[in-house]
């Protein structure tokens, strides 16, 4: 949806193992970023990338399709992936939610309008299917920046109420999205692409 919306999409690569996965999707103005080019950069002084989501991957049943689930490790995109080997993929919404940006400091600089003041998150597995096989791939939580997805929206995409932020399973989202940010390795990644982020728009989108 970040291509439809902003005309581009690319995705680098924060963390990566058998286990979980990080990645931060952008997009930019001036430059489309095939889906084929890993971690794509143009090296110019007049590029930036436009951070839209943050998404949190922690892999389940990866055993049977190895194949893919290797190149997805490496840095390729998971629905791309999974659509050049025919796989389809269905999204079991769990929950969606918003958070305050104060969550995390990390959070607070990618929002660093004082015109954004709540994360949208949406938490679902993801199920892959080809001919013979159903496969429950993977949990994610994707973090969205206000310019690109706000709660009402995510709602309305995915026909789901928003849960209580006092819910036990809100809870136990909102304390793995602080550890997972935590991580001194992967904090410092994310503070440097911020760094060099392009300006998002002025006002949260409209609903």
């Amino acid at each position: 949806m970040i291509e439809k919306k902003f005309g581009s999409y690319g995705l680098d690569v924060i963390e990566s193992n058998n286990e979980d996965r990080i990645s931060f999707l952008f997009s930019n103005d001036d430059y489309y970023i095939a889906l084929n080019k890993i971690n794509a950069v143009k090296k110019s002084s007049g590029y930036k990338k436009k951070y839209h989501t943050l998404a949190l991957v922690s892999f389940m049943d990866s055993i049977k399709i190895s194949e893919v689930h290797k190149k997805i490790i490496e840095g390729s995109s998971i629905g791309a992936t999974f659509k050049d080997y025919g796989w389809s993929i269905t999204k079991d919404s769990l929950l969606v939610l918003e958070l305050s940006k104060d969550i995390h400091p990390v959070i607070q600089k990618w929002l660093k309008s004082n015109a954004y003041q709540n994360i949208a998150i949406h938490v679902y597995t993801l199920t892959v299917k080809n001919k013979t096989q159903t496969i429950r791939y993977a949990e994610i939580i994707e973090i969205h920046h206000p310019d690109y997805l706000s709660l009402t929206k995510l709602k309305d995409i995915y026909d789901i109420n928003s849960s209580r932020e006092k819910d036990a399973f809100v809870v136990k989202i909102k304390n793995i999205i602080i550890d997972k940010l935590s991580n001194n390795k992967t904090r410092q990644i994310i503070l440097g692409l911020l760094d060099h982020q392009g300006e998002h728009d002025v006002n949260p989108v409209t609903d």
